[in-house]
């Protein structure tokens, strides 16, 4: 079997070295190869998605270490939290982690907001994957307004309940659609297949016509049968006369 592992330790070593090197962008495509190891090695082995996150996230402890260098506290916190949040959820030990989370916290909120309520509140996020982690750090704890302790049950209640939108919505199966988007298009019912969209043109009888023009109330292409025959007779003489000339 490959060993995923050993190259994920290689990674790890080499992001180590560019970190002290000052070369961030070299370590932070190591830590990324890091990661895709890992993702091999949880794949090979069939493990549980919560085991795999954990493992996963220890990339990001480096990863936070990186932008906590360049200055960038608030996605140092991000990623910190990750790594906190995994190892929280899978029962394994966080006493170093709490501690090097506390100070990532102070340095992004500058002690604003106390960080046990921002520990309880990451804590009972319902879900552990780094989006989620990730939107909740950065989008909706820092527009939460200082509450006091009595109200600390209700907005843990209401993060549990926005965090697990969040994750229904991020977890959806994406219904692929054969339609296409630009234009609104409504696939008929099959009933509907055989319905008329538009009535049947009216077409007029022919039959009617020819009937119509000779048995009309004794009328020819509407005209008096007697006009018919004076008109006959008036032609007749007409054009014996012009034979008579011309002879």
């Amino acid at each position: 079997m490959e060993d995923y592992l050993g190259k994920a330790a290689n990674e790890k070593q080499a992001a180590k070295i560019a970190i002290k090197e000052k070369r961030f962008d070299d370590a932070w495509g190591y830590l990324h190869e890091q990661k895709i190891y890992y993702q091999k090695h949880a794949s090979a082995n069939n493990w549980e998605y919560l085991d795999f996150l954990v493992l996963d996230s220890v990339a990001h402890e480096d990863m936070a270490n990186i932008l906590r260098i360049e200055g960038k506290h608030g996605d140092a916190l991000s990623n910190i939290s990750y790594t906190h949040k995994t190892a929280y959820t899978a029962n394994r030990p966080t006493i170093t982690l709490e501690r090097k989370l506390e100070a990532y916290y102070n340095r992004a909120y500058k002690n604003n907001k106390p960080f046990e309520r921002f520990l309880s509140l990451l804590k009972a996020l319902p879900n552990s994957n780094f989006g989620s982690v990730k939107m909740f750090v950065e989008k909706f704890y820092p527009l939460a307004p200082d509450i006091s302790d009595e109200s600390a049950t209700l907005e843990k209640k209401v993060v549990e309940n926005t965090g697990r939108r969040i994750v229904e919505q991020a977890t959806k199966p994406q219904v692929l659609k054969n339609n296409y988007q630009g234009v609104i298009h409504i696939k008929p019912k099959e009933n509907d297949l055989n319905d008329a969209k538009y009535p049947e043109p009216a077409y007029l009888k022919t039959s009617n016509i020819a009937q119509d023009a000779s048995n009309g109330d004794g009328k020819i292409l509407g005209y008096p049968t007697s006009d018919w025959v004076v008109g006959l007779v008036a032609g007749l003489v007409i054009l014996v006369i012009f034979i008579w000339i011309i002879g």
